[in-house]
Order: structure tokens, then sequence, then C-alpha cells
């Protein structure tokens, strides 16, 4: 996520392609409903390899990926997978979440990110793909990303007493790290 100016007005069509790629006809009408509807809250718009990325704040993440989802000239009805990342080279918001879009109506992908602070947190998304609570969780227990509403923001992958972030660069590369391993089989997963 680099370049981009809050509050771009006008974005126009989509040229700005990493790999010289094009997008399909449908995809490049979900694009110009995305700018018509959303305008300069697009911070940034990308091609890559015939796929369409769009960055937005925080503040307009929710609004943005329910629109997404139930507009049906976009009709994205799947969340393939919601993943985060931390790129502590950029120091006022290092943590990035983004969100993979499917449309099975209409054949294409989307992607949708937004860069956090540290201690920033996102609201749910599991209203709007059930599926999304695994990955949030995931999110949530490796860098330290919290979204907000989740129905059961608790530990997937790790112990309960484990301390830190695994995926986040400044994780220690050595030592221990770890605790008891507490197993409850009536429990959710």
């Amino acid at each position: 996520m680099t370049g981009g100016s809050p509050g771009r007005q006008d974005i126009g069509p989509v040229r700005q392609s990493v790999d010289g790629s094009t997008l399909s006809t449908s995809l490049e009408a979900a694009a110009a409903r995305l700018r018509r509807r959303f305008g300069g809250r697009l911070l940034e718009e990308a091609v890559f390899r015939g796929e369409l990325t769009y960055v937005v704040a925080p503040s307009d993440w929710l609004r943005v990926l329910a629109y997404c989802r139930s507009a049906p000239a976009l009709s994205f009805d799947r969340l393939d997978c919601l993943m985060g990342d931390h790129l502590p080279e950029r120091a006022e918001r290092p943590f990035e979440v983004v969100a993979h879009l499917t449309s099975h109506t209409h054949g294409h992908r989307l992607r949708v990110k937004t860069a956090l602070a540290e201690g920033e947190s996102l609201p749910t998304v599991t209203g709007l793909w059930p599926s999304a609570g695994f990955d949030e969780r995931e999110t949530w227990e490796m860098y330290g990303i919290a979204f907000e509403g989740h129905p059961d923001l608790r530990r997937l992958l790790t112990t309960e007493d484990f301390e830190g972030y695994p995926l986040r660069k400044d994780f220690p590369l050595q030592g221990t790290v770890g605790g008891r391993i507490r197993i409850d089989l009536r429990g959710k997963i």
C-alpha cells in the first residue's frame, strides 16, 4: 500500500497495472460502480494479474465490504480469506488487513485492504461472511489486530497463556515461548 492520498475525488477508470494486465469487462464494471459509490474513500487502486485491489481507511472497511457483498451488480458472495500482515517500515500504520473476495455470479475477484496503527481495531465482517470468524481469530492471535463485535474472539492456534504475536516481524526468533495446553472437547473449536 504505497501512494494513495486520502480524500481523492476522482480516480477515473482503472489504468494502473503493475504487470500490464487488464480487467475483465465485468470487473471493470464493478470497479466503475465502486468508484461512483465511494469516490475519494477508495484511497488507492491497483491491478495485478487481472485482479483489482482497493485500499480503504479503517473507518470505511465495513461499509465498502458490505456494499461489495450486497450490491447485485457486485455480488461478492464469498470471502476467500481475510489475513493480516505486519510491515514495520510503515511506522504510522504498520499493520494491514486484506479481504480476498470472489463473486461466483459475475466470475471475478477483488481485494480490499486497510492499514492500521498499533492497537487500532476493525469491525468484524462475520455478519457478512460467517466464515470470517476463523480468519479474524487467526489475524488477532498472530498479529494482535482485534475485530470489534466478533462473536468468539479467542485463541485458535496457540495456548491460552501464550504471550506475543508470532507473525509480527518483531517476534523473537529464538527462545522458548509457550505454556500449558488445555483441551476442552466439549467447547467450540
